[in-house]
């Protein structure tokens, strides 16, 4: 065999271990989360990672990019549109602008306890919602949660909705927080997460988030010395899937991304419960004043208007929440 040859079948050689190598190389999923590594969001997302590689090992590579490093929940959203991510876990309040039926479950004071919100969610209700994303490029894949949504300030005791008058309070980026703290009386601020910096600058007086985001965030260090039991809204959140990515997903594979989903799911709603009593018990040894007990049926009353606002299919969604909850 001449050099010529033996440099051909060389060439020719390297080129197939090339394509084979290819072939073998585990396919990216990206997700994107806006928290840190110590919130809810990521603990979910890591253990969706490791559920997956037990199910499929070396089929997929999973990504986990947290702290915003992608965007903004609304800009993850769009890129899981897009297909450019792959997956995410996210709260329900920027989803209303893509899914808006799910602005159910951000209605003021609609859930009581984590086993009616697992009741509903885990149930038709919550399987409809989920069927609701198809329609907006997104496949919703099954809920966890944050916990339940209470207000903290830098200014002042909050023991009813008057000690929040014209207060500037950061919101998710939701229609529906907006009305409910216009409700309240408050003056509501848009905002995507993180917010530290407009919290220590004084850009924001407050904000309102579930206990295990103030105690992740070290809020009470960004100058929130008040925290306000208020439980007002029940925090949703959701693993979503890209739809152009799930519908290319052989049917096996597909079964396995929605059972590390729901395993994942789970063990983010068990971290979440399992860690709030210790949470507020340490951001009271820290020194933020707690007031365990505020006004809640004035802030019942004051946000009752917001459900006016409903109608069709989500109106008659809440209708049925309430019949099972009450």
């Amino acid at each position: 065999m001449n050099t010529l040859s033996r440099t051909l079948k060389a060439l020719t050689c390297a080129i197939g271990l090339g394509f084979c190598l290819a072939a073998l190389a585990a396919e990216k999923v990206n997700i994107g989360v806006v928290t840190g590594p110590t919130f809810v969001h990521t603990v979910a997302a890591n253990k969706f990672k490791e559920e997956l590689d037990k199910a499929l090992p070396g089929k997929y590579d999973v990504i986990v990019h947290h702290s915003a490093a992608l965007g903004s929940e609304t800009q993850v959203l769009q890129q899981l549109q897009l297909g450019t991510v792959q997956m995410s876990v996210c709260t329900t309040g920027p989803i209303e602008s893509f899914v808006p039926e799910i602005k159910a479950l951000e209605m003021p004071f609609l859930f009581n306890s984590y086993e009616a919100s697992d009741k509903v969610l885990d149930g038709s209700i919550g399987q409809d919602l989920l069927k609701r994303f198809d329609k907006a490029g997104l496949v919703g894949l099954h809920f966890l949660d944050n916990g339940f949504r209470n207000v903290t300030n830098s200014k002042h005791a909050v023991n009813s909705p008057d000690d929040l008058k014209g207060m500037k309070i950061r919101t998710m980026e939701s229609p529906t927080h907006l009305a409910i703290w216009r409700a309240i009386g408050a003056n509501p601020t848009p905002m995507a997460w993180p917010i530290t910096t407009q919290l220590q600058q004084g850009v924001l007086d407050g904000q309102e988030n579930p206990i295990s985001v103030i105690s992740a965030g070290k809020l009470n260090e960004a100058g929130q010395k008040y925290l306000s039991i208020t439980r007002h809204v029940y925090s949703a959140l959701v693993f979503v899937g890209s739809k152009p990515f799930m519908d290319k997903l052989p049917p096996a594979d597909r079964k396995a991304f929605m059972d590390a989903s729901q395993a994942a799911a789970l063990a983010g709603r068990r971290f979440v419960r399992d860690n709030e009593a210790s949470q507020l018990a340490a951001l009271k040894t820290a020194g933020m004043q707690v007031i365990d007990n505020p006004d809640l049926a004035a802030f019942r009353a004051k946000t009752e208007p917001v459900y006016a606002s409903l109608s069709g299919d989500t109106k008659k969604i809440v209708e049925d929440i309430r019949k099972i909850v009450k």
